[in-house]
């Protein structure tokens, strides 16, 4: 059964969501300036440029997706950037790439470093998982392969790990 949708909270400003659980940027393991999955780390390019929303919630315990996954510091006065990146610790995944195209939950995690799989999603294997995607404020579960979950323009995704939840949690912004 599909939890209900939960009254949406507005990220326009960028506020934390979730307890901080990892830290902020890549791990070692992730992008650092090289190709990830055929994304390329550069200058800003947005003519593409949509946003969705990443929640992960741990035995009901929203965690804070951390902020600048996908922005590399190339040196102490510049940055590159991955298409697929996030500014701040509110869940808000930004697209921004020369053209329109696919874009998957894979790729970011990979950019990320952390692994994304039915058995451990971002470093806590042994516990249930479960996926659901609100795209157009209409809720479903997910059950495909997660790295090939593509990311589309204002849908939430949410990845409950353990315990159900009572709700899935949703999100608005301004903007695209």
């Amino acid at each position: 059964m599909i939890p209900p949708l939960a009254a949406p909270v507005a990220i326009d400003a960028g506020p934390t969501i979730g307890a901080a659980h990892w830290p902020d940027g890549d791990t070692s393991g992730g992008g650092q300036g090289q190709d990830v999955m055929g994304l390329s780390c550069g200058n800003m390019v947005e003519s593409y440029h949509v946003h969705a929303h990443l929640s992960i919630i741990l035995n009901g315990d929203a965690l804070a997706i951390p902020s600048h996954i996908g922005i590399v510091d190339t040196s102490p006065t510049s940055d590159c950037f991955y298409s697929l990146h996030t500014h701040d610790r509110s869940g808000k995944i930004h697209v921004e790439a020369p053209e329109q195209r696919r874009f998957t939950l894979g790729q970011l995690f990979a950019i990320w470093g952390q692994p994304l799989g039915r058995d451990n999603v971002g470093g806590m294997p042994g516990l249930p998982i479960r996926v659901y995607v609100v795209e157009n404020g209409v809720a479903y579960e997910y059950a495909g392969d997660l790295a090939a979950l593509e990311i589309s323009s204002h849908s939430d995704i949410t990845i409950q790990i353990g315990t159900t939840i009572a709700a899935i949690p949703t999100f608005t912004w301004f903007g695209d």
